[in-house]
């Protein structure tokens, strides 16, 4: 039985590419989860700290790229066109926004968020979107 999403398009995870971002995505939970409960900053390093940011990254990045699938099949329904090239727009748009929390983290790492430091950190995520969306990045 194939899973069908929102107006026909497929949501599920079907090819390579999207299997592997899954498996990905539930490893660096489970990993985060391990690393949050069992470990301190103090005690990882240095370089526990940046595979700590890494699995932010990637467990971030599974999300966003199912989020956007989901954005991009819900717009061209209201917009009663077809879905073309969803998947494709979703892996150009994810990792643009799943870099937003880590800024967010890393940020607040360093003495606590702000409101300017939040809009900045919106305004940088328009621009790259715009970008994107220019195909020059």
């Amino acid at each position: 039985m194939k899973g069908k999403g929102i107006g026909g398009v497929l949501l599920c995870y079907n090819s390579l590419m999207d299997k592997l971002l899954l498996i990905a995505a539930i490893t660096a939970f489970f990993f985060l989860t391990v690393m949050m409960f069992f470990t301190s900053p103090s005690g990882v390093g240095a370089l526990g700290v940046l595979v700590f940011f890494t699995l932010v990254y990637v467990l971030c990045l599974g999300l966003a790229v199912f989020g956007c699938r989901v954005f991009f099949v819900l717009k061209a329904k209201l917009n009663r066109a077809t879905a073309g090239n969803i998947k494709k727009k979703s892996y150009y748009y994810g990792p643009v926004i799943a870099l937003a929390p880590l800024f967010l983290l890393v940020g607040q790492t360093f003495g606590g968020l702000l409101v300017y430091e939040v809009v900045a950190i919106a305004a940088l995520e328009l621009l790259l979107c715009f970008l994107v969306s220019r195909n020059v990045l």
